[in-house]
């Protein structure tokens, strides 16, 4: 029910930026948070039940919005448009999301809040495992990029 809606506002965006003239870097960059907000709304809940091909279907609309956040075109992959694009992969970043939330709540279940700079740490620490995630998938792409020359 997400993907599709997604896909749906991520191609009236794209009517709305052409490749060539159009708005700025900075308004296309909201209209990527805006979806972005959308597509990671209730990611602890439903980031764990991700299939092998839901990331595929997630990270679609992510792509189609990038490249036209980067002024590309459709020949880029998806991880360097996003890279490009300034944009951390949905997938990864729901992940985040689920792994601090689930923290977050074993740590309520003891009968104590944990405090901000708890969860900051734990979020922290999360997502410098999903950055390291993601430099494996940009360089197993430049690896297959340079293999096909």
């Amino acid at each position: 029910m997400l993907v599709p809606r997604l896909m749906g506002t991520a191609g009236a965006l794209t009517r709305l930026l052409p490749n060539i003239g159009g708005c700025s870097a900075g308004i296309r960059r909201l209209y990527l948070g805006v979806v972005r907000s959308m597509a990671l709304y209730g990611a602890p809940v439903w980031s764990p039940a991700l299939t092998a091909r839901s990331p595929a279907l997630l990270l679609r609309a992510q792509r189609a919005l990038a490249v036209r956040v980067i002024r590309g075109y459709r020949t880029i992959s998806q991880d360097v448009a996003c890279a490009l694009a300034g944009s951390f992969p949905w997938d990864l970043e729901a992940e985040i999301l689920a792994a601090t939330y689930r923290r977050r709540t074993q740590s309520s279940t003891r009968e104590r809040t944990p405090g901000m700079s708890a969860v900051d740490r734990w979020r922290h620490a999360v997502r410098s495992m999903a950055y390291a995630k993601w430099r494996e998938r940009l360089l197993e792409e430049l690896g297959r990029t340079s293999a096909t020359r």
